[in-house]
């Protein structure tokens, strides 16, 4: 649990956001129910190793009830099938994650320690995301993690050999890469629940991939021209997308006791330091929106709220 991992991060916190650039004022920590529901069980349910309302700075300060009602029945699942606005991951206003405790591990900047940490969050994230797939319809397979001392030490299809890259996801190998050198560790040190949001971050890219999201983005952007505006927007909404999936993961976590309410918050208010600076490549999003899609799937645990391919371009900028 993070009550147990955690002993100084808090007193620490405002360190960190006077260095990131600021904080949020935020001071509400929410509180939710345990959910009212169970997906359907399925023979191979074992994990192997409507709109979204706007998002505004108004729902920083405003929860809604994380209970859910059952999903009927699950459908054989299938293979992504390339869709963004109308993905089966959508499909029902209900769908969301099961608020599931975990264990983890005493967070620690080596890397055998970090990698621990890791494929324990892995582990909790496979076994909330996967019913919500399979519900939809879709399969499920648990991605690969790579934990590098230095980024340069394992290059990937995504990035070939360059060096020149932060946590990210790689659709071609499916793998989740969370370099030491670039998680920043000088600067969040022990504080565990963030390195935590990053790798959720990370993971909804994953999800991406499997539900299909990822094949529809990738192709319409470059049909629209990687580089142009209408790509960088695909991008922004694909990022800002994961950032509310990540979001639903660490909100269903506090609700589930694994993550404190001021955890919980923490997170929040550390995703409105990150996001697109002036002169930065605008694809990613600005770090108002970065903080209000997570705010969005923290508070709301519902992927239909998540989907920013229906947003108006305002809000993804």
């Amino acid at each position: 649990m993070f009550a147990v991992l955690l002993v100084v991060v808090l007193a620490a916190a405002a360190l960190v956001f006077a260095v990131a650039g600021g904080s949020s004022t935020n001071t509400a920590h929410p509180s939710f129910p345990p959910p009212s529901f169970t997906y359907p069980s399925t023979a191979d349910a074992a994990v192997p190793t409507s709109a979204a309302p706007v998002p505004t700075a108004a729902a920083r300060t405003s929860y809604v009830s994380r209970t859910t009602s059952a999903i009927a029945t699950t459908p054989t699942p299938t293979g992504p099938r390339p869709a963004t606005v109308d993905n089966a991951i959508f499909a029902d206003p209900e769908y969301g994650l099961q608020n599931i405790a975990c264990d983890y591990p005493r967070w620690a900047s080596d890397q055998a320690s970090a990698r621990a940490f890791f494929e324990a969050a892995r582990g909790c994230l496979d076994r909330m995301w996967q019913p919500l797939l399979r519900a939809a319809g879709l399969s499920f397979a648990t991605p690969n993690i790579a934990v590098p001392v230095h980024a340069a030490d394992q290059p990937s299809p995504c990035t070939g050999g360059s060096p020149n890259y932060a946590a990210f996801y790689c659709s071609a190998n499916s793998t989740i890469y969370m370099p030491l050198d670039k998680i920043q560790v000088d600067m969040y040190g022990n504080d565990a629940v963030i390195y935590l949001a990053v790798f959720a971050h990370e993971y909804g890219h994953h999800v991406q991939a499997m539900s299909g999201i990822m094949a529809k983005e990738s192709r319409d952007r470059y049909n629209a021209g990687q580089s142009s505006a209408a790509g960088a927007e695909l991008s922004r909404r694909l990022e800002l997308e994961a950032q509310c999936f990540g979001g639903m993961f660490v909100g269903s976590s506090q609700a589930a006791g694994t993550v404190t309410a001021q955890q919980g918050q923490h997170t929040i208010d550390d995703s409105y330091t990150r996001g697109d600076r002036p002169g930065d490549v605008r694809d990613h999003g600005t770090t108002r929106h970065y903080g209000d899609w997570w705010a969005q799937g923290y508070k709301s645990n519902r992927s239909q709220q998540c989907n920013t391919w229906n947003a108006d371009s305002g809000d993804v900028s």
